[in-house]
């Protein structure tokens, strides 16, 4: 019988790699995408992850499938801070952070015991990366679902939203962490990573970008990968997530990160290490006690 896994994000870029490479190993692939691209392999089923009560009924309609992996990839990233998901959070916050914990919560009874669940994060999380992106200031869940309600919001809209999504990917990393400290994990011999694919132009995930971002950087990215050490091929990008979703790279760290093909296992940031941050971005409390939308994060 084939091992199954779901994996996010799968029309296109490092998901649809890793995706249809897993098909291509014998594993049976069902994959929640807003796009339904036709994939060799793979069973692609609507999922907006940019509404929590679509996240909700994709988790109902797996109910009882059991699962030998859980990938959360799917990502966006914007230019500004307006867009709004149907629940009215932050655009990147609630795609990249909000909907995949709370698909995590809702499917991780059904990994299977060894089984495996994997956050793709990135590394602009990281102010020693020195990415081009900048980096968070903070993982407090009410000033991320509500920008404007942050004191220190950046004035330049497109900063704002580079570092909305570097702040989410923040978060992904803080709960791969959660994840992996819980004792059910642990009793099931569940492995959690929190995966940095590295620079890997080729994806949709400045789809909502500016012009020249998307028809002049992107594209020269792409044209120069072959002769950069701290670029990426979606072929290396996609292998590595393949390989941490299946067991082929395993290692006793929760984050990796992809650099020229290879894994290395390393500790994220000072900020994502910080188990005190962790624990409220989980419990999820803004100022008034309340949580937001309703979820105990």
């Amino acid at each position: 019988m084939p091992k199954t896994i779901v994996m996010t994000g799968v029309s296109s870029g490092i998901g649809r790699t890793a995706a249809e490479s897993l098909a291509k190993r014998g594993w049976r692939v069902i994959g929640g995408d807003c796009n339904l691209v036709p994939l060799h392999g793979v069973e692609t089923r609507p999922l907006d992850l940019g509404d929590l009560d679509n996240v909700k009924a994709f988790a109902h309609g797996l109910e009882g499938l059991r699962l030998d992996a859980l990938s959360l990839n799917a990502g966006v990233q914007g230019y500004d801070v307006k867009a709004r998901t149907a629940q009215g959070f932050e655009l990147a916050f609630g795609v990249n952070h909000l909907a995949h914990y709370l698909l995590a919560r809702l499917l991780m009874p059904q990994i299977a015991a060894g089984g495996r669940l994997v956050f793709t994060t990135s590394g602009t999380h990281d102010p020693a990366e020195r990415s081009p992106i900048p980096p968070p200031r903070h993982a407090n869940a009410e000033w991320m679902a509500w920008p404007e309600r942050d004191p220190e919001l950046d004035r330049h809209a497109d900063k704002a939203g580079l570092r909305a999504y570097s702040s989410s990917k923040l978060c992904n990393i803080l709960t791969a962490r959660a994840f992996a400290a819980g004792n059910d994990v642990h009793i099931r011999g569940v492995r959690v990573f929190a995966y940095d694919p590295g620079l890997t132009p080729g994806t949709e995930l400045i789809r909502r970008g500016p012009f020249l971002v998307r028809r002049l950087f992107w594209p020269f990215l792409s044209a120069i990968q072959p002769f950069s050490r701290g670029i990426n091929s979606l072929a290396d990008a996609g292998r590595g997530l393949a390989d941490l979703c299946d067991g082929t790279e395993t290692g006793d760290l929760v984050y990796c990160s992809n650099r020229r093909g290879k894994l290395k296992w390393v500790q994220p940031s000072a900020l994502a290490l910080d188990d005190d941050l962790g624990a409220k971005l989980w419990r999820g409390q803004r100022g008034d006690g309340r949580f937001i939308g309703g979820l105990a994060l």
